[in-house]
């Protein structure tokens, strides 16, 4: 019988929400390894996977562990690669959280992609392929900055999660050089997938009618954003506190790390003295690494200034790209009459662009704060498809509470908000476009219709490859799971044990 994961413990587990973060931060923004099996994008449909009956292929009489504390075990083993039963329990535990039914299909759908990862990076391994550390640290920082918005800053994510965010980082580097290997292997195998438009009618007319794809009601928007910006004198005044606590840092009268406790207000690194750990060049902002590769072993840098407020840093030590600083940190934050200003800003844009005298694009290109918008003509790009169309599961509750009272073309009241790194300000959305849910359509959906059919060009070449690289490839996958209903010939290949 298949065991089914149910948890990594007892239902009683306190730690249940931290490993679902843990898998999701690990998780987060891979492209899905193995498409064909599971239905994983939120706004194109993928091509349709070969028609396997799971509900009547699952394995029978599948077992639910007892409550307990879970002893681990080797699941499979793809070329040396192993598959653990703790992963899946993840895989199972995030579904749960998620309001999905983990049932024994699913259970094998995610045991496949993994032993697809393990085959994707064993062919890099062989290709000597490899992922640029940057990269990696680039990865790492987007899914931190992700759930430091879903959570509500970076000090609740390190709270909720007992860690640093540097330490946070290092448990996950490995995990997500892995992704990005394996993201980097699979576009190599599936090239490019240019279709042309007679191409796409084609996908389209044979795909089934009652299999057409139904797509989920969709928004387009933009958005215009004014920063509260703090005055001169409160720069002024937060930079000179912070030189004058180096004054009395290097005079002796003050120790570094007991300053750091005190003042800094970076919830990371104060609880450890302002300590930052090794950490190389690309992890912290440009301004950060710069003057920490410009220090010696011991030296403390006058203060300087990034976009999270005012620095002063101390080298532990560096070897070579990589380096341990300890930083102090002040944050230059906006007052009432900051936000006022703002607000009276984004008042008058607003009456600009509503009054004729300005179009919203003129206005997000010239009076906007927001560089995610500043080149798009104000168009808010959903960063996973790279497209303007979002679907409305996917907004957060703030955007969709302000957007579902707009028709088509109006601009909303200026709205508050806050940045994870505290800045706040104020923002305006224009709705340029609702998609109610329907089925698919070739002309209302052409863009939807040509990534589907370009990704099924792509999927063509990956299956091929896939089932060519089993051939020579060992992989062994435990009794209990054998009768799952996978897509390629996992079981009995026994070729080259490693």
């Amino acid at each position: 019988m298949m065991p089914l994961p149910n948890s990594m413990s007892s239902s009683t587990d306190r730690t249940a929400p931290i490993r679902v973060l843990a898998f999701a931060l690990g998780a987060l923004a891979l492209l899905p390894a193995c498409q064909s099996k599971k239905d994983v994008a939120r706004t194109a449909p993928q091509p349709p996977p070969p028609r396997v009956d799971t509900a009547a292929a699952a394995p029978r009489n599948v077992e639910v562990p007892p409550g307990g504390q879970l002893i681990d075990r080797v699941v499979a083993n793809v070329s040396g690669r192993i598959v653990l039963y703790s992963e899946l329990a993840g895989a199972a535990e995030q579904a749960r959280q998620n309001g999905e039914s983990v049932t024994p299909a699913l259970v094998c759908a995610e045991l496949e992609d993994k032993m697809f990862q393990g085959l994707l990076l064993d062919q890099a391994r062989i290709d000597s392929v490899v992922v640029d550390p940057k990269q990696v640290e680039a990865e790492l920082e987007h899914r931190i900055r992700y759930f430091e918005q879903q959570i509500g800053g970076r000090e609740k994510l390190e709270k909720f999660y007992g860690r640093s965010i540097e330490r946070i980082k290092a448990d996950f580097r490995e995990q997500v050089r892995d992704q990005l290997l394996v993201q980097q292997m699979r576009g190599k195998i599936a090239g490019e997938g240019g279709v042309t438009p007679r191409e796409v009618e084609k996908f389209y007319r044979d795909i089934p009618a009652d299999s057409l794809p139904f797509i989920n009601a969709s928004v387009e928007f933009g958005r215009i954003v004014r920063l509260a910006k703090p005055s001169e004198e409160e720069d002024r005044r937060i930079r000179k506190k912070l030189e004058d606590m180096r004054a009395r840092i290097v005079e002796g009268r003050l120790d570094f790390a007991a300053a750091a406790s005190l003042y800094s207000q970076d919830p990371g690194s104060s609880g450890q003295g302002g300590a930052l750990g090794m950490v190389p060049q690309g992890v912290m902002v440009p301004e950060f690494d710069a003057v920490a590769l410009s220090l010696k072993d011991g030296e403390i840098s006058p203060a300087f200034r990034t976009t999270y407020g005012y620095h002063i840093m101390r080298m532990i030590e560096r070897r070579g790209e990589r380096y341990n600083a300890a930083h102090i940190l002040l944050k230059v934050e906006s007052g009432s009459e900051d936000l006022r200003a703002a607000r009276a800003f984004m008042d008058s844009v607003a009456a600009l662009v509503r009054g004729g005298r300005i179009t919203f694009a003129k206005a997000a290109a010239d009076l906007n704060d927001d560089e995610d918008t500043k080149g798009t003509n104000g168009l808010v790009i959903e960063p996973n498809s790279n497209s303007p169309r979002w679907a409305i599961g996917d907004l957060d509750k703030e955007t969709f509470n302000v957007l579902d009272k707009l028709e088509p073309g109006t601009l909303s009241a200026p709205q508050i908000f806050e940045l994870p790194t505290g800045e706040k300000g104020w923002r305006v959305l224009l709705l340029m476009k609702r998609t109610g849910p329907h089925v698919m359509d070739l002309v209302a959906d052409y863009p939807l219709v040509s990534e589907a059919a370009a990704n099924a060009v792509k999927q063509r070449r990956v299956d091929t490859w896939t089932r060519e690289k089993l051939a020579g490839t060992y992989v062994h996958v435990v009794p209990d799971y054998a009768s799952c209903p996978f897509s390629y010939p996992w079981i009995g290949n026994t070729v080259g044990r490693p």
